[in-house]
């Protein structure tokens, strides 16, 4: 019987290769050719990608965790080189790195506001007419928080007039981030002794390389600098983890929200000194962006976030839809500020109610907090879930990885024209997601259930 299991493992190990390559060549030629406004063939796409994803998991036993890193990263750096087709957020990247190469501050104009002031002769004005016609929004201010606007700041030094290297060099640091994240992600395995072929499901995600190597969503920089961050606290280095945590911020603000959860863990004493630490590095970040006018930009644009945008959201929209019976029109101005106080109340009442937790806890909590929280916003783009997965596969709680396959169903709304979501698919989004959370938490929220052999 031995025998018999070793030419399986080394038969199916052989046909990996071959497999992979067929992901491989479905992965990338996807990105390459498939655009956001053609949702049957996204689609398709994503259930092939997903069918290869969930035999690969299953069948995860007969392959090596270094074909697993090989893969994964392979696959980041392919797709690094092809330009993103379903975001166009990329095009916003370059403009904000083009303005400090410029020693213009990004914070402080709209690039509508920059194009008018600018004279409109000369390579200048039509480098940046060209990309300007590419940016969605450009009457908003930029969100982009320190460590994006370095990242910016690099490839437009270094791409100078060429958008096509500009974007490539941004989406290879992005790339490069997601690696390290799937290294730390093994590593932190490893330290809880839980099976570390479960990085499969972070490294080999069809979702996590698109939107992230693929359409250069931070997330999974964000995710990265956790990860480094919480193996440092797991090995009792909090400065170190403390600084990293603060880069976290500096790429994407969400990792505040989680710092009381690592009060609760450390402890008051270390934890405030945690606290400290990481807010300092985050204060001197903002330094260079810092006067009264880029902060009321900067306000204005996390304010547009909570009441004027909208999309794939859950409890929001039932909100909404009873805001519309009261009053007649969208009250999104007064529902989406109102559902983030109810949000911090219960995190609120999660906080005091835990007084010490244990690691373990502590990704389970972490995951509650961030699940809640994209529960009550006003916009959940499929790549914002990419901040749950780690948290996800630490605790065992995989409604995760159901839900970033799940959120894709939000491209339906650019394949209409103008842009129009379909409620239907958002309900049925938000039911498979609710049923699998359901299932994840069927035996207690903080009962602690082994890895080792899922």
């Amino acid at each position: 019987m031995p025998e018999k299991i070793l030419l399986h493992k080394n038969n199916f190990a052989q046909y990996f290769y071959v497999l992979i390559v067929f992901f491989a060549i479905t992965l990338l030629a996807g990105q390459f050719y498939i655009t956001r406004q053609n949702f049957e063939q996204l689609l398709i796409w994503q259930i092939l990608l997903h069918c290869f994803f969930v035999f690969f998991y299953f069948k995860k036993e007969y392959i090596s965790i270094k074909q697993i890193l090989v893969a994964g990263i392979v696959l980041r750096i392919g797709s690094a080189f092809i330009m993103p087709s379903l975001s166009d957020d990329i095009y916003r990247f370059i403009w904000d790195g083009q303005l400090i190469t410029h020693s213009q501050n990004p914070l402080l104009t709209t690039p509508d506001n920059f194009l008018a002031a600018m004279p409109n002769t000369g390579v200048d004005y039509n480098y940046f007419s060209k990309l300007h016609g590419l940016i969605n929004h450009p009457q908003f201010y930029t969100c982009y928080p320190p460590l994006m606007q370095f990242v910016f700041t690099v490839a437009a030094f270094i791409g100078a007039k060429s958008i096509l290297a500009s974007a490539i060099i941004i989406k290879l640091m992005v790339a490069f981030s997601d690696c390290i994240a799937i290294v730390f992600l093994l590593k932190i395995l490893q330290h809880l002794k839980l099976n570390n072929k479960l990085v499969l499901l972070y490294a080999l995600n069809p979702l996590v390389i698109i939107e992230g190597a693929g359409n250069a969503h931070f997330e999974v920089m964000q995710v990265a600098l956790m990860l480094v961050s919480i193996y440092y606290i797991l090995e009792k280095k909090l400065t170190v983890a403390a600084l990293f945590w603060g880069l976290a911020v500096i790429t994407k603000l969400l990792p505040l929200l989680l710092l009381p959860l690592i009060v609760r863990y450390l402890g008051l004493k270390k934890g405030f000194v945690f606290c400290v630490i990481c807010l300092l590095l985050v204060a001197g970040s903002f330094l260079p962006f810092i006067s009264i006018q880029s902060i009321n930009t900067f306000s204005q644009s996390l304010n547009l976030y909570f009441q004027n945008f909208e999309f794939n959201a859950s409890v929001y929209y039932l909100a909404r839809e009873i805001g519309w019976w009261v009053k007649g029109y969208n009250f999104i101005s007064f529902i989406g500020p109102l559902l983030m106080v109810i949000f911090l109340f219960v995190y609120a009442a999660i906080f005091f109610i835990n007084r010490k937790i244990d690691e373990y806890s502590f990704f389970v909590l972490a995951l509650i907090v961030l699940t809640l929280y994209y529960f009550f916003a006003t916009t959940v783009h499929p790549w914002y879930i990419i901040n749950l997965l780690p948290f996800a596969l630490f605790s065992n709680k995989k409604y995760a990885f159901v839900w970033m396959g799940a959120a894709f169903l939000s491209y339906n709304a650019y394949s209409n024209i103008p842009f129009k979501e379909n409620y239907w698919i958002i309900t049925f989004e938000y039911a498979v997601v609710i049923g699998a959370i359901c299932y994840s938490f069927k035996r207690g929220f903080l009962n602690k259930t082994s890895n080792i052999k899922n």
